[in-house]
């Protein structure tokens, strides 16, 4: 096949795939990224501290050990311990983000709201499995391979489960199947009702149904039950799983990209049910392709057989698996130019020679305008993808050293706690060790080999280079790394916001037509999908300060104080109280912050409590919260015409209540000494409307 031909397969659409030509070019894509393949395969082992030579008990052995067979070979977890605390910073941030969206166009303003709450129930719910381990997951391929690929779809999953069902469970089902049943209907008729009540029941089984139900009055039959119906994050391995061409410098403009994935047999006869996959493809990939070598990373491969190229090449049989390609194509169809987005789903091994069709699927993934993929960089030091830089490479030589100093250290106390000693040639002692009998001619034939002097300048340089680590990497007290810092943590969490914003989008295309859900600090809501063109630019931000408590607490301080500023009512009261409670526990906020108006019920029934303790001669305390509404329920209560009536006849009760309506105004007047201060006097008012404010404008 020539390029040409090769070209256009890659470039236009057509009614069914040409996998040779595909197969090819995810073969051409490994082979060209060989180069971040190594690189990736080094910050592995450098992380974990994996080297050629290295030994359980972490001791140099064999003809090459130096200084001696022995000596220390001790780990430095440089790398690991500030990969680990950045992770640990990134999901912090995750967990405590303000997610907001913000529409594009005026038309869905109204909806921004409600959607920005959606986006925070979906993080916090886990109505996205999985979503806070695979943002964990990628945030370790950031720092350590240098790029992350996150998938996002939307998964739908019917799976059948044998089920022994009776005659009346079967007509939950078909009731119009067990009525032809009861009747006496014919066999023939009585089968085609149970197939089409039972997704992928076969005639042998609905014939061995029927002698069942009229044999012993039950039978097992497949039952459909749909187990996910939820958006889908995967976290993708880019030396292992997803591959895009090397020369891309913008994913989404790439010709094609594919995702290498496995599947055990189960899973792929399911995907027939419910994805619609080919089931010839699949039962020919299970027959002769069951059976892969899963590594921990990407590793070069000839043939079936993985070279051995690392510490890390451990391999594992996974007899139960079998590897599936999923190729994405942006493609143009030649009528009229216009580009979609295409999956083929297809295995290395087969092509368009092979005896089955040698796809499981080939679909435009309709409502998409770019790959279901968000990808980020964690350098932005060249245009090309896979230019970047890790973490591991560049805090390789401080380890490196580290480790050094270390072993030097260890070598030198093993020397001075059991030096080498020195005896007459051809007379060593034949045992030595406490408490032993060792012979010798002349004070001094027998001595201890003199001790090299301390490493004075050993620690000092370990404590310099460990300190220029955090530098790197952002992780130390001064204020340059306190930016450094705030820019991986913007750059993770922008990644995060595009993944919610797809997620989203796939929800408005695939999601059920409404979904019901509830924040903290907010009444139960119902999102509808809506119009599937409405666009929100989904903002994920963090302030790496906030990470210290007594940063928050100045912070939340201060808003506490712009309350008192607040003449016209713009700062709401309740959110700062919501904000404030989420600083000090957000689990604890949680469970008690209520929505407003759930509030407003529980004071009301709780001054309704007290105002009939009151009538019945009780005296109770007023609360200690929510004074003004309370005040509003006792003069609506004293204005009821029998209460009127009792307080002018019973002098007790009217002093009960009196008392009970002065300790609410109490706490008025305590909230507003602030401004009294401020003004020396109560705010100038007129008819109960607030004027000091007026000439202030």
């Amino acid at each position: 096949m020539d390029n040409q031909t090769i070209s256009e397969e890659l470039t236009y659409v057509s009614k069914k795939p040409n996998v040779t030509v595909l197969r090819n070019a995810y073969d051409r894509t490994r082979t060209e990224l060989s180069s971040f393949f190594d690189l990736c395969r080094s910050s592995y082992d450098d992380r974990r501290n994996f080297w050629a030579g290295k030994s359980p008990d972490l001791r140099k052995h064999g003809a090459d050990a130096f200084p001696w067979e022995g000596a220390s070979d001790m780990e430095s977890h440089v790398i690991d311990e500030r990969i680990t605390r950045l992770v640990s910073l990134f999901i912090a941030s995750l967990s405590r983000a303000n997610i907001r969206a913000f529409p594009v166009s005026s038309d869905d303003m109204g909806r921004a709201r409600v959607v920005s709450n959606f986006l925070k129930w979906m993080v916090s719910s886990g109505y996205v499995p999985r979503f806070k381990q695979e943002m964990e997951l990628g945030a370790n391929y950031l720092l350590e391979r240098g790029v992350l690929i996150t998938h996002v779809g939307w998964h739908r999953e019917d799976r059948r489960i044998i089920q022994s069902l009776n005659v009346e469970q079967i007509a939950g089902y078909s009731q119009e199947a067990m009525d032809m049943f009861m009747s006496g209907y014919a066999d023939a008729e009585v089968e085609q009702a149970l197939m089409l009540a039972f997704d992928g029941l076969t005639e042998k089984r609905a014939k061995k149904a029927i002698n069942e139900l009229r044999t012993k009055g039950t039978t097992e039959l497949p039952v459909v039950r749909r187990q996910v119906d939820a958006p889908q994050v995967k976290t993708l391995s880019p030396d292992g799983d997803f591959f895009f061409p090397s020369y891309v410098t913008d994913p989404q403009r790439a010709p094609f990209c594919f995702w290498r994935t496995y599947y055990t047999a189960q899973e792929l006869q399911n995907k027939v049910v419910t994805d619609g996959w080919d089931e010839g493809f699949v039962d020919y990939v299970i027959q002769h392709f069951r059976g892969v070598n899963a590594n921990s990373i990407e590793r070069n491969e000839i043939g079936s057989q993985a070279v051995q190229t690392s510490f890390t090449n451990s391999v594992y049989q996974a007899e139960e698996l079998i590897e599936i390609v999923h190729g994405y194509q942006r493609l143009i169809d030649e009528e009229d130019n216009s580009e979609g987005i295409y999956e083929t789903i297809f295995h290395r091994e087969l092509s368009d020679d092979s005896e089955v069709q040698p796809y499981a699927s080939f679909e435009l993934l309709n409502g998409y305008e770019d790959y279901p993929v968000v990808v980020t960089k964690l350098s932005e030091d060249s245009k090309r993808l896979y230019d970047t830089n890790t973490l591991p490479s560049l805090l390789r030589g401080i380890q490196n050293q580290v480790k050094i100093e270390r072993d030097s250290r260890i070598d030198r106390n093993s020397w001075a706690t059991l030096p080498p000693l020195m005896h007459p040639k051809g007379q060593a002692p034949l045992e030595y060790g406490p408490g032993r009998f060792i012979p010798y001619r002349r004070k001094g034939d027998i001595e201890f080999a003199p001790s090299p002097p301390a490493p004075s300048g050993s620690v000092e340089i370990e404590n310099t280079l460990e300190a220029q680590a955090d530098r790197l990497v952002g992780l130390d007290d001064s204020v340059i790394s306190q930016s450094k810092k705030q820019f991986f943590v913007d750059k993770f969490l922008n990644h995060s916001a595009e993944v919610l914003k797809l997620a989203y989008k796939c929800f408005q295309r695939f999601g059920p037509d409404q979904v019901f859900f509830k924040v903290t600090g907010a009444d139960p809501q119902t999102i509808e999908k809506g119009d599937a063109t409405e666009n929100y630019d989904v903002i994920v931000t963090y302030d790496v300060l906030n990470t210290d408590p007594e940063t928050q607490e100045r912070k939340l301080q201060q808003f506490v104080s712009l309350s008192q500023m607040d003449r016209n009512g713009r700062l709401s009261m309740d959110r700062l109280l919501e904000l404030t409670a989420n600083a000090i526990d957000p689990v604890l906020a949680d469970g008690m912050i209520m929505p407003a108006k759930e509030a407003q019920e529980d004071i009301r029934a709780e001054v309704t409590d007290d105002l009939a303790k009151l009538y019945a001669g009780i005296e109770v305390p007023a609360r200690t919260n929510g004074a003004q509404f309370a005040m509003q329920a006792i003069t609506e209560y004293a204005k009821q015409p029998d209460i009127l009536q009792r307080l002018q006849n019973d002098e007790a009760f009217k002093n009960r209540l009196e008392k009970y309506l002065q300790q609410y105004n109490f706490q008025l007047q305590q909230s507003q000494n602030a401004e009294i201060g401020k003004i020396g006097t109560t705010p100038s008012s007129m008819g109960g409307m607030n004027t000091q404010t007026m000439n202030q404008e």
